[in-house]
């Protein structure tokens, strides 16, 4: 009897390990035009900030940023919605990862509003004047990071790493609009080459 016991759970974790693999397997080949759509998002923003910045002199422009992220949220959302209506049942991996790009949201959209609105509010001037890019890239480098080694994708991983570590020091040595050819830069990295990587795989593998 305890034998049977023992054969059953072992087939019952057997059952679990096999579902989060498949989990894991499926979430990847739907990650590639997240990582895509989002990375030609943040691509674009960059420039026009960058772009309207320089010729402006006005470092404002930078609240376009917020626009993108209502912009992606929602198509994030839509193509959610149209996932739940084919197939897709959301499966523990990807509750992990859907908490952690909220987690990423949350502290890239809030750190800005913190400086740069409650601190002239609270103080009278801003706490930080540099340095917000560089914070916000090692963000985006640790959630890229984190959600390569949970779907073991070498890709991701390695995009996160670089386009975090590099970018984030870039960040601090170039000041005002050229910050934004830094995060440019990091979004083809972290984002738009891994994703294409990604779509290339589920195509051709």
């Amino acid at each position: 009897m305890e034998n049977n016991n023992e054969l059953t759970a072992e087939r019952s974790l057997e059952i679990i390990k096999r579902q989060i693999e498949q989990s894991r397997k499926e979430l990847e080949k739907n990650a590639g035009m997240p990582f895509i759509t989002w990375g030609v998002l943040v691509f674009i923003t960059a420039l026009i900030v960058w772009y309207l910045w320089k010729i402006t002199n006005n470092g404002n422009w930078g609240m376009l940023w917020f626009a993108m992220a209502i912009i992606g949220w929602s198509i994030m959302i839509w193509q959610d919605k149209k996932e739940k209506k084919s197939v897709t049942p959301r499966t523990i991996i990807k509750q992990i990862m859907g908490h952690v790009w909220f987690s990423f949201g949350i502290f890239a959209s809030g750190f800005p509003v913190l400086m740069f609105v409650v601190a002239p509010l609270l103080f009278g001037q801003y706490v930080l004047g540099y340095g917000i890019t560089s914070i916000i890239v090692l963000l985006l480098g640790m959630g890229t990071t984190i959600t390569g080694l949970v779907l073991k994708n070498g890709w991701i991983t390695a995009g996160g790493i670089l386009g975090g570590l590099l970018g984030a020091s870039l960040a601090l040595f170039l000041k005002g609009y050229d910050e934004m050819l830094v995060m440019a830069g990091v979004s083809m990295v972290s984002l738009v080459i891994p994703g294409i990587m990604i779509q290339w795989r589920t195509k051709h593998v």
